[in-house]
Parts: C-alpha cells; sequence; structure tokens
C-alpha cells in the first residue's frame, strides 16, 4: 500500500482547545483522518509522508523503521512520535477499509454486527475540564459541570482542580496551596454522591514529598484514582515511591510512546492503570497491544482522549478491542457543534460511545464545517 497526505486542517473549538487534522489516502481511492494533535506535529508528519510517499507499506508496525526511527528516540520527542502515531494509525484504518471490516474488528474485536451480545459501543468517562476554562472555576461551577454530565447518564466525572498549584512547593504549606482544589473535588464529590465515580488528574503539579498529604484528602473523597501527580515521562522513580504507599491506584502515560514504555511503567510499579493517547503512543494498534499487555498483568487499562471526535472513535474503536478495558476519556461539553463536525455524527449518549459498523473509521470529516470554523490548507 502507498500512502499520500492531502490536506489538514485546524480548528478551536475554545480558546484553550486546537484540534488538528490530517487527510490520508491510499493507492486504492481509500481516503481516512487522523488528529495529530499541534500544528508542529502537522508539519513534522508533512515531512514523514514525503519520505514515505514512493514507498509500498505492508504493515504499520514497519513505518518507524522505515524512516529510521528508533522507540528511543520517538520517547524522547512528541511532537515527531505524534507524526509518526498518525502515520500509523491512518494507515491501520486504510488498511481495515481495503479488508472492509470496522477498524475495531481489524484491530482484534468481534465483528460488530445488531445482534445482542456483539461490541457496539464503547463506556466513557466524562473529562468536565476543558469546559470549565469557560468559566470562572469555582467549587460551584465544578459542580454545574459534574451534575450537567451525571443528568447525561455518564457514571463517571473527571476533573483537573490544582489550577492555583505550581512546583516546588513544600509540605509545610502544599495544603494551602492546595486547598480551592481540594475544595472543588469535596463539593463535586458532595454534589454527586458516593455512587457516581470521581476521577482526579494532577497534571504532574506535585512532588514525591507533597503528594503523600494530597492523596491522603482525595482517599477521603472516595476518588477512584491519582493521575500523574509528577510526570512518568521524566520521574518514573518519583511515580514509582508514591504507588508504593498511595492508597488508591496511580494512572498516567498520557505522553509515553511505545509499548516498552508501559511495560516499564507496569514492571516498576509506577502506575497500575496506564493511560496511553492514541495521537502519542505509537497509533491504533499499538495502543491496543499495551492494553493486552496490561490486562495480562491484571492491570488497568485507559485510554487518554480529550481530544476531538476523530480521535475520540479512534480510541473507542481500540478500546472494544482490548477485553476489560476501562471506560474511555471523553471531554465533554466544549462545543455545540462539535457531534456535526463528522459524518455520520459523532454519538454518544447514555454515557457511552457508539461505534459505526461500516470499514475502518467509519465516519468522516465534515469538511465544510472546518472551513466555516477553522483553516483548511494542503501540504
Amino acid at each position: 500500500m502507498r500512502i499520500k497526505l492531502n490536506r489538514f486542517a485546524f480548528i478551536s473549538p475554545t480558546p484553550n482547545t486546537t484540534w488538528v487534522f490530517a487527510e490520508i489516502s491510499d493507492d486504492e481511492a481509500n481516503y481516512t483522518t487522523v488528529e495529530v494533535g499541534s500544528r508542529a506535529a502537522a508539519d513534522a508528519l508533512k515531512g514523514l509522508a514525503q519520505l514515505l510517499s514512493d514507498e509500498d507499506i505492508d504493515d504499520e508496525a514497519h513505518i518507524s523503521d522505515m524512516l529510521g526511527l528508533g522507540e528511543a528516540s520517538l520517547r524522547t520527542d512528541i511532537t515527531v512520535a505524534t507524526a509518526v502515531s498518525g502515520l500509523r494509525t491512518a494507515t491501520a484504518q486504510l488498511q481495515a477499509m481495503r479488508a472492509d471490516v470496522a477498524l475495531s474488528e481489524f484491530l482484534g474485536a468481534p465483528r460488530q454486527s445488531n445482534q445482542p451480545g456483539q461490541p457496539e459501543s464503547v463506556e466513557l468517562y466524562a473529562n468536565i475540564n476543558r469546559a470549565l476554562f469557560a468559566t470562572r472555576r469555582t467549587p460551584d461551577d465544578f459542580v454545574r459541570m459534574a451534575a450537567r454530565a451525571v443528568d447525561a447518564g455518564f457514571s463517571t466525572i473527571k476533573c483537573a482542580p490544582f489550577d492555583e498549584v505550581r512546583p516546588p512547593s513544600s509540605p509545610s504549606r502544599i495544603l494551602d496551596d492546595a486547598s480551592l482544589g481540594l475544595a472543588r473535588v469535596r463539593a463535586v464529590r458532595n454534589a454527586i454522591g458516593p455512587e457516581i465515580g470521581l476521577l482526579v488528574d494532577c497534571h504532574s503539579r506535585f512532588e514525591r514529598d507533597t503528594a503523600p498529604l494530597i492523596v491522603e484528602e482525595l482517599a477521603k473523597l472516595e476518588v477512584g484514582w491519582f493521575e500523574e501527580p509528577v510526570q512518568p515521562t521524566t520521574n518514573s522513580d518519583d511515580l514509582a515511591e508514591i504507588a508504593r504507599w498511595a492508597p488508591m491506584p496511580v494512572a498516567g502515560g498520557e505522553a509515553g510512546y511505545g509499548v516498552e514504555f508501559f511495560d516499564e511503567l507496569l514492571e516498576s510499579g509506577a502506575a497500575s492503570i496506564v493511560m496511553p493517547d492514541i495521537k502519542y503512543c505509537g497509533g491504533a494498534v499499538e495502543v491496543v497491544e499495551i492494553g493486552r499487555r496490561a490486562e495480562v498483568r491484571d492491570r488497568g487499562f485507559s485510554i487518554h482522549s480529550p481530544s476531538g471526535p476523530i480521535s475520540l472513535l479512534a480510541s473507542g474503536h481500540a478500546t472494544a478491542a482490548v477485553p476489560n478495558s476501562m471506560p474511555l476519556e471523553h471531554a465533554v461539553y466544549e462545543t455545540a457543534w462539535r457531534a456535526e463536525l463528522i459524518d455520520p455524527p459523532e454519538r454518544v449518549e447514555g454515557g457511552r460511545l457508539w461505534l459505526p459498523s461500516s470499514a475502518g473509521l467509519g465516519t468522516s470529516v465534515n469538511w465544510d464545517i472546518l472551513e466555516r470554523f477553522g483553516r483548511v490548507w494542503k501540504p
């Protein structure tokens, strides 16, 4: 198979969120789209696609080798890792189209159908954080957004409450630094009650000696996981130390590339729930392999996806291909026209993402909306 990069699109649903798309086709006139995270990654993808333009690709796993890029180098350059991940995911989606199967089936899920028991949807959890950037981010704002998600059928809510914490801090002052963040979490827990799951993303705002005091407070609020109190790609030893005494699962890995990175997280005990992002980790096939290796170790797997509808859908297909996956992340309520950005429209109902059954990703980008709200350009 030969692939061709056709066009890019850039759109900002909010001042804090950007979605960048790349349309890629094959030599049988199949077209598919991937999200690539940033304009810098789009530029990198353009260069790599040119290097592959005259190459026959027989397996998406060979792309990094064909480009002369080893896993060690990709683990240290997220921009190039994102470009490679996009190319690998696009190739997998095109391979699924050529085989006339849904991406989930290509990745190993049972065949989709309308028969009972077949995987047609995956469970989501609601990340309310990005929608809250349009508010003052008071505890009451957090409560209102969480209540909206619960009313829509989500059974698990995630927030990132610690805006005011900036390392370095110290054990003597960390509870003061984090007091408003803890008040946000406490308000949400009191509002949604004990039956709804509550997750907290720390965005690497803590350190080895401050995280114990924070996780102790979060445990009192029955928080379900402690996500990235420190950055796992640069502080995995500190994260492993935190995980040893944390009274709840430690989750993370959103910026990591490749199965070896996630194997190391699990083997060191730095995380008991891995959260690869399909845009960064090596793509759709790689993320499924990461999930299956986590399952063999009896650890959790939840794809990181505070992204646009294309990345969410690809992540949904991958989630369906990994038995016993935990719910998939969905950044809710950023824009009213999100669902219409793809055709058929994104279907999120009852806290679940419904997967198209047609070949490949099962959807295409609505380029009219992209041109209306964003910018489209040729490579």
